[in-house]
């Protein structure tokens, strides 16, 4: 028996070692992907320069990393010392802002630690406010702070519900590293969206002093720039081609500052000789972004700026290119560059054309093979001609709108009423209540049109007291850009029909 009984105590053993080595080898195993996982992740973050896609990135790849079922992302906005996050998956309402300290993000942020709750229902901190808006029950939160170079909290993550249970001792660890990683790659993206948003408000400065030269012409660089991503966008162009193209569209005409007044202004028609010194113009511009883009990542805009004059069968200028010697970029210039100056230009010798006339000159030329054809029909075919020559469309128009405020002292919404809208634009709207909404405030606003809606969160920026009501003007702040594209264009197409007054929008 003693033998049976040692047997049994040895194969006891034996299970137990061999229980132990399978756990170790699949924590290894487990460790390894990780590992594995983080390091994809990190090369995919480092590359991302956008900064919406960025975080969009951090997001996808977090949840599936974590093996949750959602993650949002909160950024630390300093001046307001709030949380604001810009992408909540799935959620109707995709941006919420948060006080550092409140809820179980805010304590994050606060004390700079790392915070895995089981159960929230249980924990004092989680704030049910958004699970009752949005419907999602959230069972279990692991939440991460990100920092910056300088050690100060840059944001904070926050999954929320583990599919195989509660989140362990292992997943706060992937948390924090991928945190680590995600706060460095936010950190760059925003220094590298700084650079490029005051690169091209330089560049778009330069545009706007060349063409103040002559009040015919004035914003003519801004709207070619305009029907040029747009072509690109319709032609597929990537989002790195469609930079180069639209640094090159705004500063096709920057040659022009080398053009004397008395023959770039002239008010009668150019002599030959007078003609041939305004098409140095071109050249000028090479020569002038040659210098300011020399060790860019854009190098190719000098030549691409100076080539919007080329024509497909050579007799364009300054080089006399053909065909396929003219990139895609300069092609695309070329063709929104013809189209604005047909129609914007009114020079007492030469008057505008209205936009069917223009059409038919593009159509023209392009069957001379001056101007390319495939081109021209997508201009055409996709209605890009009617781009408004601001960045959106504001009419008067009444719409039914439903709003509920977000009171910051206690951060719920609470429905109001409903109202009619009058003046929107793809940028904002005012409307009018029967009491006082401060300015500052924030607003969620649903609107309401004939085949589509929308809701957004709004800034209040303008509160003003009109008889017995109050006219309210806010800004949508976290509108999509497929919301506001579809908003833009449902607006012109409503003011063409109806031929009422446009009313400009503060960009």
């Amino acid at each position: 028996m003693k033998k049976i009984g040692s047997g049994y105590l040895k194969l006891e053993n034996n299970l137990n070692s061999f229980n132990v080595i399978e756990n170790l080898t699949e924590s290894i195993e487990r460790t390894l992907n990780g590992f594995c996982s983080l390091i994809d992740i990190s090369r995919m973050l480092s590359n991302e320069k956008s900064l919406d896609k960025l975080l969009n990135l951090i997001i996808q790849q977090t949840t599936e990393l974590m093996g949750a079922e959602r993650t949002t992302l909160f950024l630390y906005n300093k001046d307001r010392k709030e949380l604001w996050s810009y992408i909540a998956q799935e959620l109707e309402i995709k941006e919420i802002r948060l006080p550092v300290g409140r809820g179980i993000a805010g304590y994050v942020a606060k004390t700079g630690k790392i915070v895995n709750v089981p159960d929230v229902k249980k924990d004092s901190r989680f704030d049910q406010t958004f699970d009752s808006i949005t419907g999602f029950k959230t069972r279990n939160v692991l939440c991460a702070p990100m920092f910056d170079h300088k050690g100060e909290i840059l944001g904070v993550i926050q999954v929320l519900n583990k599919r195989s249970g509660n989140f362990s001792s292992y997943d706060e660890s992937l948390l924090t590293a991928l945190s680590a990683q995600a706060g460095v790659a936010i950190e760059n993206a925003k220094l590298y969206e700084s650079h490029e948003n005051l690169f091209r408000s330089f560049i778009k400065t330069i545009a706007s002093v060349i063409d103040a030269r002559d009040p015919a012409t004035r914003g003519h660089s801004e709207r070619v720039a305009r029907y040029s991503v747009a072509l690109g966008k319709a032609m597929g162009l990537k989002d790195e081609e469609i930079s180069i193209l639209e640094s090159a569209a705004i500063l096709h005409d920057v040659g022009k500052i080398s053009i004397p007044d008395e023959i770039l202004l002239k008010p009668d028609t150019f002599s030959e000789e007078e003609y041939e010194i305004v098409k140095k113009h071109a050249l000028y511009t090479k020569e002038i972004l040659d210098k300011i883009y020399s060790f860019s990542d854009l190098k190719e805009v000098p030549l691409i700026a100076a080539s919007h004059h080329e024509r497909l069968d050579g007799s364009g200028y300054p080089y006399g290119l053909k065909e396929k010697e003219i990139s895609i970029y300069g092609r695309i210039i070329g063709v929104a560059d013809v189209y604005d100056a047909l129609v914007s230009y009114d020079r007492p010798y030469k008057s505008s054309v209205s936009k069917e006339e223009a059409l038919e000159i593009l159509k023209k030329q392009s069957e001379e093979n001056k101007l390319d054809r495939e081109i021209v029909n997508v201009f055409i075919k996709n209605k890009l001609y009617e781009l408004e020559r601001r960045e959106y469309v504001r009419i008067s128009v009444e719409l039914s709108l439903e709003y509920r405020f977000l009171a910051p002292e206690e951060y719920k919404y609470e429905v109001i009423s409903g109202s009619k809208t009058k003046d929107i634009s793809a940028g904002g709207l005012l409307f009018e209540t029967k009491g006082p909404i401060s300015v500052g405030s924030f607003l969620e606003v649903k609107i309401y049109l004939n085949d589509f809606s929308f809701i957004s969160i709004a800034n209040v920026v303008r509160s003003v007291k009109v008889k017995d009501k109050y006219q309210i003007g806010i800004k949508f702040i976290n509108l999509s850009k497929e919301a506001k594209d579809k908003l833009n264009k449902y607006l012109i197409e409503f003011e063409e029909e109806t031929s009422k007054e446009t009313l400009y929008v503060n960009r």
